[in-house]
């Protein structure tokens, strides 16, 4: 694996074990709550980050369908999506696409990350390492409300005193 790639896979491994911690426990009448009407649930957060993990693959050449396409597809807000898979699906999907996740991360090469992107991100490295660095980054942000808001409906932190879930 290229050397530029390993805090970007650092920050994505961390992401997942984060994210499986606050999925953890989660039950489907908590799964849909909203905080509020202005709020996304953790159903809703969750599904966006498995979505933005499979154009990560997309990305960086690696073609694989994500079973809920069509309802991600239907809905561009929490409003509008009128249904969600079962979180424990949902986390098998996620455990199965971030182990292709990093032994994509492991064949690619130096070439391929220095590659124009083909994706413009809010970022000035209009690179495919750029557009990593930047996803790994929006994966966090969203993991970070999944945290939120499983405070919020009661669960234990994802983060207990300082120390994360392990990788």
């Amino acid at each position: 694996m290229d050397a530029r790639l390993q805090p970007v896979k650092n920050i994505l491994e961390l992401n997942s074990a984060l994210l499986r911690r606050a999925l953890d426990g989660v039950d489907p009448d908590t799964w849909e709550r909203r905080p509020n009407d202005r709020t996304n649930n953790l159903a809703f957060i969750a599904c966006h980050a498995l979505d933005a993990r499979f154009y990560l693959m997309k990305l960086i050449g690696h073609e694989r369908t994500n079973p809920w396409q069509s309802l991600f597809d239907a809905s561009t807000d929490v409003t509008r999506m009128k249904e969600y898979p079962p979180v424990y699906e949902l986390v098998a999907e996620w455990e199965e696409l971030h182990e292709a996740t990093l032994l994509q991360l492991e064949e690619l090469s130096a070439a391929e990350l220095d590659a124009d992107s083909s994706v413009t991100f809010p970022t000035a490295d209009r690179s495919v390492l750029g557009g990593l660095s930047f996803l790994a980054f929006h994966e966090a942000y969203h993991v970070g409300q999944l945290g939120l808001v499983r405070k919020y409906v009661g669960l234990d932190p994802v983060v207990n005193r300082g120390r994360p879930a392990s990788p």
